[in-house]
């Protein structure tokens, strides 16, 4: 019965107000007398039955759709959830590889006795582990997990990502997942300007509140040449790279922000693509 429920949802609308209009049209045009059936009232009785039930089937209907929204929601959280526990797994790998054969060097110059070696080498070692450490604490589990996966992507592209973080976000539930939209597009444009890069692969993510808003910073190197207006990056369809289906990013980007009564800025000055999207606090911690 709910194998297609916008279908279904759809089509009980339609049928009601169909059967409104005839109601209230027979209504209309009895002074008329034009149109009339031969019993008026078997005839209300008739239609304000079956608008009842259509109304009872509507009950379920819409509860299926919620059922279903709610269903989508999940998934596309686990589906983050996924991800971070794939990029874990990943690292998880690397690391128990890496560290192997740290350690086969490190016995071997103890072995030989090559202290001054084995001290350097422990140095560039610790050197290595700090600069590739991020400890992300935003205040949301979904926010976190989004940018610990971002960054550990931009980092195996050998992009270098500073990460800076002066907030704790406080976000209703039910606006997570656009938030999520938001920077996933914005971090995705920037891993992806930064990898057609030969060097300079840098991209800066702070996150900060005022008073009234929360901003969130996104500022990478790129090298596109053609001067366009920044108002024309939020078009839709608008890409700096040829392909089908390209262009969605910031169109998105900018929609959910205009929803929230935010404002995004963009600025292109210095070989560097600079975004700053502020939105008010109450709108994302509100129901």
């Amino acid at each position: 019965m709910f194998k297609d429920s916008y279908k279904n949802a759809m089509m009980i609308y339609v049928v009601q107000m169909v059967l409104i209009v005839i109601l209230v049209n027979n209504n209309f045009m009895k002074s008329l007398d034009v149109f009339q059936p031969k019993n008026q009232e078997l005839f209300r009785i008739f239609i304000g039955i079956l608008i009842f039930i259509l109304n009872g089937f509507s009950i379920f209907v819409l509860r299926e759709l919620y059922a279903k929204n709610k269903e989508e929601r999940q998934f596309l959280i686990n589906s983050i959830r996924f991800k971070y526990i794939e990029e874990q797994n990943r690292i998880y790998r690397q690391n128990h590889h890496d560290i192997k054969n740290h350690l086969i060097i490190i016995s071997e110059l103890v072995k030989e006795k090559r202290y001054s070696e084995l001290e350097n080498y422990l140095s560039s070692y610790i050197e290595e582990i700090d600069k590739n450490l991020v400890t992300i604490n935003t205040g949301v589990n979904e926010i976190d997990i989004l940018l610990y996966s971002k960054i550990s992507n931009a980092k195996s592209k050998d992009i270098e990502v500073d990460f800076k973080c002066d907030t704790q976000i406080q976000c209703s539930k039910k606006h997570v997942l656009n938030l999520v939209s938001v920077l996933g597009n914005l971090i995705d444009n920037a891993i992806e300007a930064c990898d057609e890069m030969e060097k300079d692969k840098y991209i800066i993510i702070e996150m900060k509140e005022d008073p009234i808003d929360y901003i969130f910073h996104i500022k990478n190197r790129y090298n596109f040449q053609t001067n366009v207006k920044p108002s024309i990056f939020f078009e839709e369809g608008f890409s700096t790279k040829e392909g089908r289906g390209r262009g969605e990013g910031l169109y998105i980007v900018r929609n959910i922000v205009e929803k929230y009564r935010g404002k995004i800025e963009v600025q292109t000055d210095e070989g560097y693509f600079d975004v700053i999207v502020e939105i008010p606090k109450f709108s994302l911690e509100g129901d």
